[in-house]
């Protein structure tokens, strides 16, 4: 491959990365264009065809990977401006979205509101089906019930539809042809099935999901094909891939297929961003963090394997698919600080965006926010800002710091924004403690990795507050999540039922389930340009002990079929598995396998990164000067040594305190902390 590019569609920033064939690194930050996102990746895309004296067509006609992650679905259902949408079900089940599973969130709290519904229930309608559990119909589709509901929701003027049967998971039948009426009757309205998006057992998880991704459909497919247009219109040879959420890459067309992996898209490539750059150095426990412009990803990932959870929720709607387990808070550059009633300081979770941003941006911003507050202490150069391609105002961020949180709090306005300053801090040690010290993890053990423009600004803190040793910052830690989608490969992940258990195994039926889905996923891998060489089959299934609600996920042998001696070490390694989650396990019991699942990954070339030399100059080399920066350990502002990031290197050493400047990222070393330049050129940081 030539060259690879990776955009991520931010709160704030829309961020680039551009490796070419020799490992040669380019990073770019474009200003989000919330109105119509495509305008912002347009407008880098161009930045970068110049700064190569290239034209678009003849830059885009050199790329041979173009990996994209966007928040359009995210902020569609976390700020619910998607289409009208509806719902048809089997007749008697259309109010599985409001019984749920019967459980409240928080079920000892009584006065809990109830979620709010994505499709209100005049627009769920009933269709005149039944399936059996087996697949069998009770009673055939009645199609003039399908064009009926057609009808009323053209009346509607709905914009996209949801069809979950009850089990289609089994047989699909109804719901195909149910999409083949609504086609004929709403020709311009699309439709999802929940056998395509998530075939699995759980009505109000399969119904959700489908729900979800058919409120998400219409922004997302508008967008994408668009983009898929102007690449191809501009010389792109290959398909656009999209990143999912669980952590691999994905068409256009199967995106549209299965909108619903769609969701936290841009969040799920920083733990491959952290992975790769902490797996060179022998590190394979790591923590990394993503601090942008408007939220803070945290994830864990042990032994090289991120976190997955099936757990995600959207406004307390199930996603129903394995997701990376992203963790999200809203503390990021933009986040406003605020004083609540009861006269306190507050951080986010509300955040300036990109329009109007942080006061110091001057596009109409009178909030302070923690980017503000970061320039007040002197952390970020108003003069380097993006290496200088956007002025910023600090006489802006000092104003909206005084009027709005110092004077009321009868503080300096230094003080102010370290109370800021340590308070979004706060926030950020407690999402990290999140998905390790309350899930048993003692993080002392792991390493931080720092993503996102703002990170590097504050990692040095987190690790002091939660007694980390060592922070690695990547040079593309300011596109950490662009970065993170070139580093992905590309991923399907594919699911069938059947029921059965291993006292009574199905090996015919279990082999052929596997046989067909991984004739599936090789070939749409082999269409895509992997080699049979380059794809890598993992098998899985879902188990429990009868009566259980629950299942586990446990690993299948992934080579060849399976065989009757493999069952009891199927067996066993459920039993292992539930013994280590929940401290005890029923050897004499059978197993229940209900889902049978496979992940297809087709395999990126491994890329070279050049080895840095080591250098025998000083830092001093690197140093651009001096200017006051605010530490707490001194309680006041101290003149301060600022060095060029681009010009330190391997074999260099700093103390700190010190700020060493990139065009993408700043890094604050604090006070007693040292920064070196490992071997592959990224920082790393020794937290005392």
């Amino acid at each position: 491959m030539r060259h690879i590019m990776g955009v991520d569609i931010g709160g704030t920033f829309t961020d680039f990365s551009l490796i070419d064939d020799q490992g040669g690194i380019t990073l770019w930050k474009e200003a989000t264009t919330p109105a119509d996102p495509g305008v912002a990746v347009q407008r880098g895309l161009e930045a970068l065809a110049n700064a190569q004296g290239l034209g678009v067509d003849s830059f885009v006609g050199s790329l041979d990977l173009f990996v994209h992650g966007q928040t359009i679905a995210t902020n569609t259902v976390i700020q619910r401006n998607g289409p009208k949408t509806a719902l048809l079900c089997t007749e008697g089940f259309r109010d599985v979205l409001y019984f749920r599973d019967g459980f409240k969130p928080d079920r000892y709290n009584v006065s809990l509101p109830r979620s709010k519904d994505f499709i209100r229930r005049d627009l769920r309608l009933p269709l005149t089906e039944r399936m059996d559990y087996r697949g069998e119909p009770l009673i055939e589709l009645d199609e003039a019930s399908v064009r009926a509901a057609a009808r009323t929701l053209k009346e509607q003027s709905v914009e996209s539809i949801a069809v979950a049967l009850l089990w289609s998971i089994m047989n699909s039948s109804h719901e195909v042809r149910a999409k083949e009426i609504l086609a004929e009757e709403l020709p311009e309205v699309p439709v999802v099935l929940s056998s395509d998006v998530l075939p699995m057992i759980r009505e109000w998880e399969r119904t959700s999901s489908t729900v979800l991704s058919a409120y998400i459909l219409p922004r997302i497919s508008s967008y994408m094909i668009a983009l898929e247009k102007y690449l191809s219109e501009n010389g792109f040879g290959q398909n656009l891939l999209v990143m999912q959420l669980n952590g691999g890459t994905a068409t256009v067309k199967q995106i549209i297929e299965r909108p619903i992996y769609a969701l936290a898209s841009g969040p799920a490539a920083g733990p491959a961003a952290g992975l790769y750059c902490a797996e060179r150095v022998g590190v394979n426990n790591v923590i990394t963090i993503d601090m942008g412009g408007t939220s803070f990803d945290v994830c864990m990932v042990t032994d090289g394997e991120p976190a997955l959870t099936k757990d995600m929720r959207v406004h307390d709607n199930p996603v129903g698919v394995a997701a990376v387990d992203v963790h999200s808070i809203g503390a990021g550059g933009g986040s406003i600080a605020w004083i609540d009633k009861g006269g306190a300081l507050q951080v986010g979770p509300m955040s300036a965006g990109a329009e109007p941003g942080p006061a110091c941006y001057e596009l109409g911003g009178d909030r302070p926010t923690v980017t503000d507050a970061n320039v007040v202490l002197g952390y970020i150069n108003p003069e380097f800002f993006l290496g200088g391609r956007r002025d910023i105002n600090p006489d802006a961020s000092n104003r909206v710091i005084e009027e709005s949180i110092a004077k009321p709090l009868g503080l300096s306005v230094e003080q102010a924004a370290d109370g800021i300053f340590q308070i979004v801090n706060t926030n950020m040690v407690d999402a990290i403690r999140v998905v390790s010290v309350e899930k048993g993890i003692d993080p002392r053990g792991y390493s931080l990795v720092v993503g996102g423009g703002a990170g590097a600004i504050h990692a040095g803190a987190l690790g002091v507050e939660l007694g980390m040793k060592q922070a690695i910052i990547p040079r593309y830690g300011g596109v950490f999540c662009s970065y993170g989608m070139i580093a992905s490969d590309v991923r399907h992940d594919l699911i069938k039922a059947f029921a059965t258990n291993t006292s009574e195994f199905d090996l015919a039926r279990a082999n052929e389930i596997f046989a067909e889905l991984e004739a599936e996923a090789i070939a749409e891998l082999r269409a895509q340009g992997f080699a049979r060489s380059r794809i890598k089959i993992a098998r899985f299934a879902d188990a429990k002990y009868s009566n259980q609600i629950h299942e586990l996920t446990i690993p299948l042998p992934s080579k060849g079929k399976i065989k009757k001696s493999d069952i009891d070490n199927i067996a066993e390694a459920f039993h292992g598995l539930h013994e280590r989650m929940f401290s005890y396990c029923v050897r004499e019991s059978a197993v229940d396998l209900f889902h049978w699942r496979i992940t297809a990954e087709g395999r990126l070339p491994e890329r070279e990164t050049p080895i840095q030399k080591r250098t025998r100059k000083p830092a001093s080399e690197a140093q651009k000067g001096t200017r006051m920066v605010y530490f707490r350990a001194f309680k006041k502002y101290r003149r301060t040594k600022i060095y060029d990031g681009g010009k330190v290197r391997h074999g260099m050493t700093i103390e700190g305190p010190a700020v060493v400047e990139q065009e993408n990222s700043t890094i604050v070393v604090q006070p007693k902390h040292t920064l070196k330049v490992n071997r592959y050129d990224d920082f790393v940081l020794a937290i005392n």
